[in-house]
């Protein structure tokens, strides 16, 4: 019962410390479901930064508790000072009904179980447990490999980020590890989303809004991985094989996070606020928290906006430079804890760094060979491929099929996949058709740029994985990576029935 209260005493103060952050309703206006999702979230992003900048200078868990409660305390006044009066809401009541229905069943699906799962269990909550009992990430339980080759070490990958594990930590200081309550607090990265996105596209008005709402609740794969494809099997077993999408896993989390962070900084450039920047590059260190996919998105992001920029410039709509500067650097300022402390942190054997090289790339893209498994072979699940097999397979065609028919396979099963995603990637496709034709506009571009180039990001990361490519394909590899642009994709659709909507008033 302390476990269960510790968690929701941890969501109260996530959400007191956003709501602190945010602008008054005067200059960004919302209402009252949206500033509880966004300030929820934004609140996480900013608890993750104070605490990983606090271990960098030795300071416990323990007290982090404590000072994050005070800090919550204090924001929880200064907010009620304030005496705001909330926006009508873009959803009506049936939809919102509908929405908190499918929010509440989502967060009882997820703490249904304890954790279950390889990844939640060794991935995070080992780490989690680390934190709370250590009190820091800087212990021999996480730095200390036993030999050169990894063998033997007590954790599979010691340098993933931390934020699954803060959340989990902070959320058991009093009661205790709770397997089952502990994932409480990452429960609500679903049912979250659709306010996060209402609040990026509240400009549009609500039928847009209500419309992609409903188009968020209603894609399977944000509750459970590959849903349906072996009838009802998977949905029945959620939660006892590698199906479960909410709970104790970071891809949500990342999606959620890099979402608020679109939603809250095209919000920022739309009516110029330089404090909702500001949020939203805490918002986008935040996904970088979460999983090694959220830097890299990052600066995919990154990329985009100067592209963005470009464009904006080029037809006389000039994006505003203070607050892309304060964006930046409030993402590169709130990142930099975690960069340091990864510093410290053993490397793990899939490092993409080394991988990501041109002789890689022109081996994989131009059809070459799989390359000899760098990978520990148990998790291959193959004996290792000789070098003498590998010039073979140079000289012959077809004998093994090449990375680079194998991941763009595994890409058109997801795009065709409907029982798991919907028609969100056919409406993705309609949605860059109709953004292109007005590629001037800042926040359309870089929407459309980020959702594009992070599919390409994912697809280069693919071509040259260490890993044995089957084995990751049974893993959930790419569905699990694809989750991550899920509310941009469904941001940039938003844009795009905007401009339809638009399009057909002109003609009217």
């Amino acid at each position: 019962m302390i476990s269960f209260l510790n968690a929701l005493l941890f969501i109260a103060a996530a959400t007191a410390i956003g709501r602190a952050l945010l602008p008054r309703q005067t200059v960004a206006p919302r209402s009252r479901g949206e500033e509880i999702a966004v300030s929820y979230n934004l609140g996480i992003a900013t608890i993750i930064f104070v605490t990983q900048a606090l271990f960098l200078i030795n300071i416990k868990l323990s007290f982090i508790f404590w000072l994050i409660l005070a800090l919550a305390i204090i924001a929880f006044i200064y907010k009620r000072k304030q005496a705001e009066v909330f926006a009508k809401s873009s959803f009506s009541y049936i939809t919102c009904a509908l929405l908190i229905l499918v929010g509440f069943a989502s967060g009882l699906a997820a703490i249904s179980y304890p954790l279950n799962e390889f990844d939640p269990i060794y991935h995070w909550a080992y780490r989690g447990k680390i934190l709370l009992f250590e009190g820091t990430p800087l212990t021999e339980a996480i730095t200390g490999i036993i030999s050169s080759d990894n063998f033997g070490r007590v954790i599979t990958h010691p340098n993933y980020p931390l934020g699954i594990p803060i959340i989990q930590a902070l959320s058991s200081c009093l009661g205790g590890f709770s397997e089952r309550f502990a994932q409480l607090p990452l429960a609500a990265w679903t049912a979250t989303l659709p306010w996060v996105l209402a609040f990026g596209l509240r400009n549009f008005g609500p039928t847009i809004c209500s419309s992609i709402a409903i188009m968020t609740v209603a894609t399977p794969i944000l509750f459970v991985s590959n849903f349906t494809e072996n009838g009802f099997e998977d949905l029945l077993n959620a939660g006892t094989s590698s199906s479960m999408m909410l709970g104790g896993g970071a891809d949500l989390a990342v999606m959620s996070m890099l979402t608020l962070g679109l939603s809250l900084f095209t919000t920022s450039m739309r009516i110029n606020c330089r404090r909702l920047a500001i949020c939203s590059g805490i918002a986008l260190a935040g996904a970088s928290a979460m999983k090694n996919e959220g830097l890299a998105l990052t600066i995919v992001i990154f990329i985009a906006i100067v592209l963005a920029y470009l464009f904006a410039r080029k037809n006389n709509e000039k994006a505003k430079r203070k607050l892309i500067l304060f964006f930046l650097v409030t993402t590169m300022t709130c990142t930099a804890p975690w960069l340091l402390i990864r510093g410290q942190l053993p490397a793990i054997d899939e490092n993409y760094s080394e991988q990501l090289t041109i002789n890689n790339v022109i081996h994989f893209i131009t059809g070459g060979p799989e390359l000899i498994e760098k990978s520990p072979l148990a998790m291959s699940g193959r004996g290792e491929m000789s070098k003498a097999l590998a010039e073979k397979n140079a000289n012959e065609d077809n004998l093994v099929p090449t990375r680079r028919s194998l991941v763009s396979y595994a890409f058109w099963e997801e795009f065709t996949d409907w029982r798991s995603w919907g028609l969100l990637w056919a409406l993705m496709l309609i949605a860059i058709a109709v953004n292109i034709k007005d590629v001037g506009r800042f926040n359309m571009t870089l929407i459309s740029l980020t959702a594009v180039g992070g599919l390409l990001l994912y697809f280069l990361i693919l071509l040259v994985t260490p890993w044995n490519f089957p084995s990751l394909r049974d893993k959930g590899i790419p569905e699990r990576l694809f989750v991550h642009l899920a509310g941009i994709i469904l941001l940039s659709l938003g844009y795009a029935f905007s401009q339809l909507e638009r399009s057909k008033n002109k003609l009217e």
